[in-house]
Parts: structure tokens; sequence; C-alpha cells
């Protein structure tokens, strides 16, 4: 359909877990770390992984609700029975 496999939608979702990761730990890390500039990246830089993230996900989510990708693994399970 769009040419996306079920491969594409999960390295979205895992690309989506590392930017979790990442925004999560510069948030802990201004709080352990307490400095004015720590804290305004931590907030912008989190903010921008942790949306980004979502926006990742959502992607991940509506391409598989809509059945990217089912065709090619129909698609490989004739071709290995014929």
């Amino acid at each position: 359909m769009f040419g996306i496999s079920k491969l594409t939608i999960r390295r979205l979702v895992l690309i989506s877990a590392v930017l979790t990761l990442v925004s999560l730990g510069l948030m802990v890390v201004s709080i352990l770390f307490p400095s004015p500039l720590l804290l305004v990246m931590a907030m912008s830089l989190g903010q921008l992984f942790g949306t980004s993230s979502l926006a990742l996900y959502l992607l991940a989510i509506v391409l598989d609700l809509q059945g990217v990708g089912e065709h090619d693994e129909l698609g490989a399970r004739e071709e290995s029975e014929s």
C-alpha cells in the first residue's frame, strides 16, 4: 500500500521508546543536578523528544491499524508454500 513494512513500524516504535528514555533521562538529570541551564535544557529538549516520541508512536499505531505490511507477510507465506 505505502511501501511500509511491519519492520518499519517496529523501528518507529523502537525510535519512539529511545526518544522517550532520552527525554526521561534529561528530566532526571535536571532533578539530580539542579542548575538553571540544565533545567531549561531538560524542559526544552525533554518536551521536544517526548512530543516527537508520541508522534512516532501514534504514527506506528495508525499504520498498524491500517494493515500496512500485512500483504508482505502473506506474500512471503505463499511463496514459501510453493
